[in-house]
């Protein structure tokens, strides 16, 4: 078990940034100049992006303009636009993309190699193809267990778990000992229990799981996080509504201390914060690994250079520039450096006290095909799915099949499905 003054994590973990050749721009260069189109999803940051335009400028005085484009329905849009060649110069990769890696290599320009970058930054992996970088996040989030210290302390928890099973006593304790919901499922957007997969399964649980043969069985990660639910909702231990309560309102709970934890990104905590005096911490996920708890991260945005830009050396320098603690953008969004070098002393303890892990996993792209391909025959390519029956499951037993039969119903199934895809 780990003291709660273990503590507060701050939000979104940020990056740094690199060019191609993994080359740092700390230094002026007369060759970046000129106008460059920036393309973001952040449609409430134009005073922010004001402010970095002019501090970009005065890094590099001899960059006359630096044109942000922030668009709402970015993903469709910028999809669209990557064939016609006009997507600016720097960017957000979208996140449809993730699924054909192979297409980085025609609408990006390769950042360096995952060997070398990762040298220097915590997460590489986010759009990257045959060992090459394309786009590095524009902020890291971890995923964790929020929670209300005031109720913990005053179930009598002074220790966070480390374990799955102390978990589950926690819980049960903050039942018996006051009036707070122990765990809010987050029901309707269950889904982000996806992100703990490798938390539970390391970043190649998809090789692990396939090897195996079945998904289902006792010790793979979708059936630790089955197992977790369907404890949590049979016991009652979640809210007794789920699937009405929205996450907004499930904040605002527990900030009033009505809910005691829920699982999200780290980004919530200073929003949760502000509603209330009471303590607002995230704690590691209770799962173990070598004696450090984990630390799962990923990111909400990754950002890339267009290939056909004519303006490489400044989109370089800008890339670097924006994920850099000079921007402020890692400030705004309460983040932390992604950039190792550029990591304050708490949050290198963090980081070293930790068992971090990525949430994607780190697969080939046909070790994540044929997981996919399997998982859709057997119709648990959306874990909420899953989950969410799970839960029903928990809370009304009697209007649904057991847990066990409906756990050996998804196991036949995959089991059935690898052999088709050997």
């Amino acid at each position: 078990m780990k003291k709660l003054v273990f503590g507060t994590l701050l939000t979104t973990l940020f990056l740094g940034a690199c060019s191609n050749g993994n080359k740092q721009a700390d230094s002026k260069d007369d060759s970046v100049s000129g106008e460059i189109t920036v393309l973001t999803d952040r449609t409430d940051g134009e005073a922010l992006f004001k402010q970095i335009e002019a501090n970009f400028i005065k890094e590099y005085p001899e960059v006359t303009k630096v044109t942000f484009e922030n668009i709402a329905d970015y993903d469709k849009s910028v999809s669209t636009r990557l064939n016609s060649g006009e997507y600016g110069d720097v960017l957000f990769i979208p996140f449809s993309m993730a699924g054909n890696r192979e297409k980085y290599p025609n609408y990006f320009e390769s950042l360096g190699t995952t060997k070398d970058l990762g040298e220097k930054y915590l997460d590489v992996y986010e759009a990257d193809y045959k060992d090459d970088v394309y786009g590095l996040p524009v902020a890291l989030n971890s995923l964790g267990i929020i929670y209300n210290e005031a109720v913990l302390k005053e179930a009598g928890i002074t220790d966070t778990p480390t374990t799955t099973k102390d978990f589950i006593k926690d819980l049960e304790k903050i039942k018996e000992t006051t009036n707070a919901t122990p765990f809010y499922s987050n029901y309707q957007a269950v889904a982000i229990w996806a992100g703990a997969l490798t938390s539970f399964g390391g970043e190649q649980f998809k090789s692990e799981t396939l090897e195996s043969g079945d998904a289902f069985k006792e010790g793979m990660p979708i059936r630790e996080v089955m197992d977790l639910f369907y404890e949590m909702s049979s016991k009652g231990l979640i809210e007794k509504d789920p699937m009405t309560l929205d996450s907004q309102t499930a904040f605002s709970q527990l900030a009033k201390g009505e809910i005691a934890m829920l699982m999200h990104g780290s980004q919530e905590v200073p929003t949760i914060q502000n509603l209330t005096k009471d303590p607002i911490k995230i704690m590691n996920f209770p799962v173990e690994t070598d004696g450090k708890t984990s630390f799962p991260i990923g990111a909400p945005a990754v950002i890339g250079i267009n290939k056909h830009s004519k303006n490489k050396k400044t989109a370089e320098a800008f890339l670097d520039y924006f994920v850099s603690n000079k921007s402020g953008y890692v400030k705004d969004l309460n983040g932390m450096p992604n950039l190792k070098a550029d990591l304050s002393k708490k949050e290198k303890e963090l980081i070293d006290n930790s068992n971090v892990i990525l949430t994607v996993a780190t697969e080939t792209p046909e070790t994540n095909a044929k997981y996919t391909e399997i998982a859709n025959e057997v119709g648990v390519a959306r874990l909420t799915d899953v989950l969410q029956q799970v839960i029903n499951i928990g809370l009304y037993p009697d209007k649904n099949i057991s847990y066990e039969d409906y756990v050996t119903e998804l196991s036949n199934k995959w089991t059935t499905a690898a052999k088709n895809h050997e």
